[in-house]
């Protein structure tokens, strides 16, 4: 079989997600990475077996749930996520903007990101998805979602640093990040969720980040209505030994550059 690069691209390459497309494409992918790490004592792991990887094929671009992450990229002696905890049966879990190794004061773990282009993608409105009453499995994976959310607010909580509000009603996808980085250092696994902000996005004319003080309060807004904001920043450890922390970060894709010397690649060029 003749091994050829795929010309299909991504059918979503816009914003957000094209920015990141590019920034795992980067030929400065680890400076800008470790750059942004900076102050946390974590940095990019050699091998760093980062996800997305590109635009070559479509399984390098599309998102991936981390319990599958982590059967291809397992963290040294750590088992790996049961696919159970979060649902039970079929349905869909939580995927990734990005998803890293990294070393976390000299201790492998993991560097997870969730990444906005524009406002309108920190919608309070944001939920989960509808259970049919109908369907018993659905039901289950209901039920099983809750509780997790409500286990890691009962965790999060007990940090002392204030209440904790995880919710499948609303900002569920921000309830659902807070919930995996706990469960994840939890088991053992330092890890680092980063909500990465990129500023002046030409693919979004009407809400754009405009600077990193526009980017860091529309964060501080969103969070608000599910903990303190002073979880935010730093870095709070289980006795297990592992770390974890949310960090606030923004990139102008400007700063992202290829191989060839140019920034901001084409939406299909080949990574």
């Amino acid at each position: 079989m003749t091994n050829r690069m795929s010309t299909v691209c991504p059918n979503r390459d816009k914003g957000s997600y094209r920015h990141m497309l590019d920034l795992v494409s980067a030929v400065n992918f680890q400076e800008i990475i470790n750059t942004l790490l900076a102050g946390t004592g974590a940095h990019l792991a050699q091998e760093d077996s980062r996800h997305p990887r590109g635009r070559c094929n479509k399984p390098d671009w599309t998102e991936i749930e981390l319990e599958d992450y982590l059967k291809r990229h397992p963290v040294p002696r750590h088992i790996g996520l049961d696919r159970r905890w979060w649902i039970a049966f079929k349905g869909k879990r939580p995927t990734w903007d990005l998803i890293c190794h990294l070393e976390a004061d000299g201790t492998p773990g993991l560097l997870i990101v969730e990444a906005k282009a524009h406002l309108c993608e920190m919608s309070e409105t944001d939920c989960k998805s509808p259970v049919d009453l109908n369907n018993d499995r659905s039901v289950a994976n209901d039920l099983s979602i809750r509780l997790r959310l409500a286990e890691a607010t009962s965790e999060l909580t007990g940090l002392g640093l204030g209440t904790f509000r995880l919710s499948a009603e609303h900002d569920y996808q921000l309830s659902n990040r807070l919930a995996y980085l706990q469960k994840l250092a939890r088991e053992g696994v330092p890890t680092i969720l980063m909500y990465l902000g990129w500023l002046r996005s030409a693919d979004w004319t009407t809400d754009p980040f405009v600077d990193e003080s526009a980017w860091e309060n529309a964060v501080q807004g969103h969070f608000s209505r599910v903990g303190p904001w002073e979880f935010v920043g730093s870095k709070h450890r289980y006795e297990t030994g592992a770390s974890f922390q949310m960090i606030v970060r923004s990139l102008s894709p400007d700063l992202l550059k290829r191989d060839d010397g140019y920034a901001r690649p084409g939406a299909c060029h080949p990574a």
